[in-house]
C-alpha cells in the first residue's frame, strides 16, 4: 500500500490480483437454470394477467388498411379542392 493510499483509506487493504473485487453471496445460477427460471416466471405472470401475444397483421390486412387510409385521404383532398 502506498503512502497516498494509506493516508487516503487509513483501514483498507491492499487488493492483489488475484482476489476478486466483488465476492458473491450465492453461486452464480448456470444459464440453463435462468432459463427455467425465466420460462416459469413467464408461466406465472401469463396465469396471472392472460396470455399478451397478438399475431402481427397479414400481408392482406395491411394493404387493406393503407387503401382505406387512402381513400380517406383522397376524399378530403377533393373535398378541400371542390371547397375552394
Amino acid at each position: 500500500m502506498t503512502t497516498v493510499q494509506t493516508m487516503r483509506e487509513p483501514k483498507a487493504k491492499r487488493v492483489t490480483d488475484a482476489q476478486p473485487l466483488i465476492e458473491p453471496d450465492e453461486p452464480e445460477e448456470s444459464l440453463q437454470e435462468w432459463y427455467r427460471r425465466w420460462c416459469h416466471e413467464v408461466n406465472e405472470r401469463e396465469k396471472r394477467e392472460g396470455v399478451f401475444d397478438v399475431e402481427p397483421p397479414t400481408m392482406e390486412e395491411i394493404v387493406a388498411i393503407c387503401k382505406e387510409v387512402r381513400a380517406e385521404r383522397y376524399a378530403k383532398k377533393q373535398k378541400d379542392a371542390a371547397g375552394r
